[in-house]
């Protein structure tokens, strides 16, 4: 391998034309702010691709590419390289030359990769260049579905054994042998290093299916045999302490695990259907869960309007969505934004999600009585400037949060509403005197998340005059579809983006409020006229900078 001069990659982008001067700074910038490596941030902002950059490494280091795209690895092969090693160095063999292993690799010069390669392998390496994402993907089809189908492979040996010995019980002993702890630990491995935010595992009458939500959607893992079904949910009741013998009624549990990304939260709920025990498994990865205002996706303008929303010394701000719309995520951010020695935060929440390094946080505990309300009472004896109400459930907590806005703290909460002027009507809906809620809210912020569209195989197209009718998008606006690959899982979409819309309540709108003489539609019609972009604004200004597609933003308006 010929000795390489490596130069930066920003440096080699700007040097083939790939970027200009100006994105080259604008990027420098950003990686100082983030701490981001500059590719990663020239390919979330659509600027390049992945594949620019892999062609760009393979004419700086003179290696071959490989497309992974399609391939298909033989276990046989890639079990040459432990797999600790490939997941370490992002490596997975590929292909064997005589004595020698190839093997794609994200960074070929990884000197420390290659010696720990030819030693676990005792084989000469060929390295090849290959996008990093790509050879994640691969690893964890190659190495974990195989050890998924031997785990599978020794349940079944042992429940077979177990019935032929006629010692089965209605509480299954299998969820104590080590093949099924193993299996329900590979199950929730698999699901966390897909970035899943939910685990479902669901009876049928003849199978069980094991699915995890990504980006919103559903997919398959696996499906096992109905005879492993009290096992598994069995073991899972031991991992968050709940009842092994009550399975006529749903639980909920709790329990914390340890992962490559992580510390990660897991929230158990336990549905009895008529196939048996249905079990959903919500994921809170506490790594990168607090995120900065400026990278939740604001439009400029509404990025403005939300820092001064947060700027009022008193007063209400709400965040609204549907379940699933990242709204504890914004609020953690406008929480982090106003962290400071000098103010007091004090949040109750059900269940704390995000913790933040100098804010008081609790917990509710129905059970023992410690709801909403009460822990809200509490909180105003102890001298807070800011308060944050995880949800308002009920006119008790709304009332109180209310009377806490307008006598001289600054109340951040969440609604499930549709948009942000149907907020304005729920909580009058809840028993709050109009007067009261036009003098106590300050702003409304509403959100959704659309998926991102897979910068690595995102296809570029010019909207046509049928597309122009369905997304009144103008014929021949140039706009990006999905088309699939291995990195994505084949679905075109990789990660999430909210949308917002923000309601700022000016003394115009606040007199209509307290007047009670707007509905909600007279209410949003008003705040469009005072500057509120829409969600469907937001989403087709994504769809215009390429982060999403014209199908999720038409989602947005059906959801509306």
């Amino acid at each position: 391998m010929r000795k390489v001069e490596r130069k930066r990659l920003g440096d080699l982008l700007y040097e083939t034309g790939m970027i200009t001067k100006e994105q080259l700074e604008w990027g420098i910038k950003e990686q100082h702010r983030t701490n981001k490596k500059i590719g990663e941030i020239l390919v979330e902002q659509g600027i390049i691709t992945d594949k620019d950059i892999l062609g760009a490494l393979e004419f700086q280091l003179g290696i071959p590419h490989m497309d992974l795209e399609k391939y298909t690895i033989d276990y046989k092969i890639a079990s040459k390289v432990p797999e600790s090693i490939a997941r370490r160095y992002t490596v997975i063999a590929v292909g064997i030359d005589g004595d020698k292993l190839k093997v794609a690799m994200k960074d070929p010069l990884d000197m420390f990769a290659l010696d720990d390669l030819k030693l676990s392998t005792k084989m000469e390496i060929i390295p090849l260049i290959a996008l990093g994402g790509e050879i994640e993907n691969l690893i964890h089809q190659t190495y974990t579905s195989a050890k998924t189908k031997n785990i599978v492979f020794e349940v079944e040996r042992q429940l077979q054994e177990e019935a032929h010995k006629q010692v089965r019980e209605e509480v299954d002993e299998t969820a104590e042998n080590a093949p099924m702890i193993q299996l329900v630990n590979n199950f929730l491995q698999r699901a966390i290093l897909k970035g899943a935010s939910d685990l479902h595992i669901e009876p049928f009458e003849h199978y069980v299916r094991v699915r995890y939500r990504v980006d919103g959607q559903l997919h398959e893992m696996e499906k096992v045999k109905k005879e492993m079904l009290n096992a598994i949910t069995t073991r899972i009741k031991i991992l968050s302490s709940l009842d092994i013998a009550e399975r006529r009624l749903p639980q909920d549990g709790r329990m914390t695990k340890q992962a490559s990304v992580g510390q990660v939260d897991l929230r158990i709920s336990i549905l009895p259907t008529i196939y048996g025990e249905k079990t959903v498994i919500r994921f809170i990865y506490r790594k990168g869960s607090n995120l900065a205002l400026q990278d939740l996706g604001f439009h400029p303008e509404d990025f403005k309007k939300v820092e001064n929303l947060l700027k009022n010394p008193h007063g209400i701000i709400l965040v609204t969505g549907p379940t699933g719309s990242g709204k504890s995520t914004t609020l953690s951010a406008a929480l982090s934004a106003l962290n400071n020695d000098h103010i007091n935060i004090v949040t109750v929440e059900d269940p704390v999600e995000n913790m933040i390094e100098g804010i008081n946080q609790v917990a509710v505990h129905t059970k023992i009585g410690l709801t909403f309300a009460n822990c809200l009472r509490s909180i105003l004896r102890q001298d807070p400037d800011v308060i944050m109400v995880g949800e308002m459930r009920d006119s008790e907590t709304s009332s109180i949060a209310i009377r806490a806005a307008i006598t001289g703290h600054l109340v951040l909460s969440t609604l499930h509403t549709n948009d942000a002027a149907s907020s304005i009507a729920r909580l009058i809906d809840m028993g709050t005197e109009t007067f009261m809620v036009g003098a106590a809210v300050k702003g409304i912020i509403s959100q959704r998340l659309v998926r991102k569209v897979c910068p690595n195989c995102r296809i570029k197209h010019t909207v046509t005059a049928t597309e122009e009718l369905i997304y009144k998008i103008k014929e021949g606006t140039p706009v990006y579809s999905p088309r699939g690959c291995s990195v994505c899982n084949h679905t075109g979409y990789k990660g999430r983006i909210a949308v917002h819309e923000v309601l700022v309540v000016d003394n115009i709108l606040q007199e209509a409020i307290a007047g009670g003489s707007l509905n909600t539609d007279e209410i949003k019609e008003k705040a469009v006229q005072r500057g509120m972009r829409s969600l469907w604004d937001n989403a087709y200004y994504n769809v215009l900078k390429g982060h999403t597609t014209m199908e999720e933003m038409l989602r947005i308006a059906y959801e509306q």
